[in-house]
């Protein structure tokens, strides 16, 4: 049997966990349970234990020790953290340190604690029948998780293997996927800025790393299948079914395991996935066309929402979707500020949008930022407000994983702008003329001192004022004037964009105007002409173009 300790300071925790588990079904006994950190390490050398469970805070020896202490001699013991939501960040150093798993010391269920167990005896199972075959075979390499995440991604995307150099691979890397009965599952991590600012995991390797792991976990406990990364929102979760024979049966199958997924990363993460399913088919020469069945499949979750398993043969219903646009539509404050021409421009963006619907999300995206945009600019010509540029929208439409979300940020947006416009603005006289002077002296290479010096203030004082009135920063306003210049020149003459650059005072380097631009637009340079650019009318009625010439470039 595999020999436990457990390592917990609460005896009514430490003695819970060594009762409420049947340890014998996983062919484990619990030799010892103690206290401290300390306690365990002096009797690691004697019970040699091959799964340790240990708390992270405790007297005398913390449990961040005591695994750096085992993993200092031994690098196979099997190591579980018992930790609360709040530990994460330790947790975050303790998976460096090569853990096997965590148990949620107030949210884990008897279910979850079992899965892990079985994880981990799968693992050790595994790892002794290595031992016996290593005579005959060679080991495998330490990171072989690695080589076959990047050998499946060359097979699947690429086309750089053959079919029977994937069947060999899979054989030599006792890969747990058969060629019978495979189904291919897209997951993608909904919300994923939101969770790597609520974990601060800035370039999301802990978010990544721990997904992973449950993933694996889930899937060799199921014994049906591989998982790997595909990028920072997707992974891809590959099935075979060699052992079920109904299609049916296998659909619940799948179907069970994608739901013991959403569970665990609802109950870690608090937060959800949605999955794109493929069809079911035989043979690996099947896997490249499933995985991009499962990816098509995946984008019916820009229209019908998150944390939703799609199959292909859901209805799509788009009439919230529509309503929603009518509402954007008949929006009375905004109409109001607008001409009776201008109001029938406004009616033929709603119209392309509603009957591009199922078009791709890309498309529907450029045409939504190139209508906020249509807006912001006709409320500063003809109503001259300063503060209908300052708007950033494009960010928050980025962030969004959903037309409905994306429509409820325009809402948002319409709000603001439209009571922005219809209030008279109450700046200081220092930033009303720091502004005439930034419309005077846009093209030049102007800096915060130089008009601080030409209002009287001081640089620090006059960067104060910006974000109290106008709530955004020096540089920002100037770069979005600037940027409201530049699309002027864009629909307005055929001066090539990086001429347009500096004409309206960016750096000679091109490169630093794009990406202002598109931060600001949501598109390049390039793309924003496109769009705006009638076909066939010459740059004399660039201005007039209509929303669906517009769309031709996108659709």
């Amino acid at each position: 049997m595999y020999k436990v300790m457990i390592v917990e300071d609460e005896m009514l925790v430490r003695i819970g966990l060594k009762n409420s588990v049947d340890w014998s079904k996983f062919n484990m006994q619990v030799i010892a349970d103690l206290p401290d950190g300390q306690s365990a390490w002096e009797q690691y050398h004697q019970e040699r234990p091959d799964i340790i469970i240990t708390d992270i805070r405790m007297p005398k020896m913390d449990g961040m020790e005591l695994i750096a202490h085992v993993r200092a001699e031994d690098k196979s013991t099997r190591i579980v953290v018992l930790s609360c939501l709040e530990e994460f960040e330790l947790a975050r150093k303790a998976m460096s340190l090569g853990v096997s798993g965590y148990i949620l010391k107030l949210t884990m269920t008897e279910e979850e604690i079992q899965t892990i167990l079985q994880t981990i005896r799968n693992e050790l199972d595994h790892q002794q029948r290595t031992r016996v075959v290593e005579d005959r075979t060679s080991l495998l390499p330490s990171n072989i998780e690695l080589i076959k995440e990047k050998y499946i991604k060359d097979f699947l995307l690429y086309g750089i293997y053959s079919v029977e150099e994937f069947e060999r691979f899979a054989v030599q890397s006792q890969m747990q996927l058969s060629p019978v009965r495979l189904v291919a599952c897209m997951m993608e991590v909904d919300h994923y800025s939101k969770l790597k600012q609520k974990f601060k995991d800035e370039h999301g390797h802990l978010i990544k790393m721990t997904l992973l792991n449950m993933l694996n976990e889930i899937t060799t406990a199921f014994q049906k299948g591989e998982s790997l990364y595909i990028d920072e929102t997707h992974y891809l979760v590959l099935l075979s079914f060699e052992d079920i024979f109904s299609e049916q049966q296998i659909r619940q199958q799948t179907l069970l395991i994608l739901q013991r997924v959403q569970h665990v990363i609802g109950t870690y993460f608090n937060s959800s996935v949605s999955f794109g399913i493929s069809e079911i088919d035989n043979a690996y020469k099947s896997l490249p066309r499933l995985y991009v069945e499962s990816y098509e499949r995946l984008q019916h979750k820009f229209l019908t929402g998150t944390g939703l398993y799609h199959t292909g043969q859901e209805h799509i219903d788009v009439a919230p979707i529509q309503a929603q646009l009518e509402q954007i539509r008949l929006y009375r404050p905004l109409r109001e500020l607008l001409s009776p021409m201008k109001q029938e421009r406004y009616n033929d963006y709603i119209r392309i949008l509603d009957e591009h619907l199922y078009a791709d999300r890309r498309s529907i995206q450029h045409l939504l930022f190139q209508l906020v945009q249509w807006i912001s600019t006709s409320l500063y010509d003809y109503h001259q407000n300063e503060k209908t540029i300052l708007f950033n929208i494009t960010d928050q439409l980025e962030q969004c994983d959903t037309l409905p979300e994306m429509l409820a940020q325009i809402q948002l947006y319409l709000s603001e702008v439209v009571e922005q416009s219809r209030t008279m603005m109450h700046m200081s006289s220092e930033i009303t003329k720091a502004i005439q002077y930034i419309k005077q002296h846009h093209t030049e290479n102007i800096s915060l001192q130089q008009v601080a010096a030409h209002v009287n203030l001081s640089f620090g004082y006059l960067s104060n004022l910006f974000k109290k009135e106008l709530q955004i920063t020096f540089i920002d306003y100037l770069n979005r004037y600037r940027v409201e210049r530049a699309k002027e020149l864009l629909v307005g003459t055929s001066l090539k964009s990086y001429d347009i650059a500096a004409q309206v005072g960016f750096s000679p380097e091109y490169t630093y105007f794009s990406k202002v631009f598109k931060k600001v637009t949501g598109l390049n340079p390039n793309e924003y002409r496109r769009q705006y650019w009638t076909q066939g009318e010459g740059t004399s009625n660039l201005h007039h173009s209509s929303p669906s010439e517009s769309l031709k470039g996108t659709l």
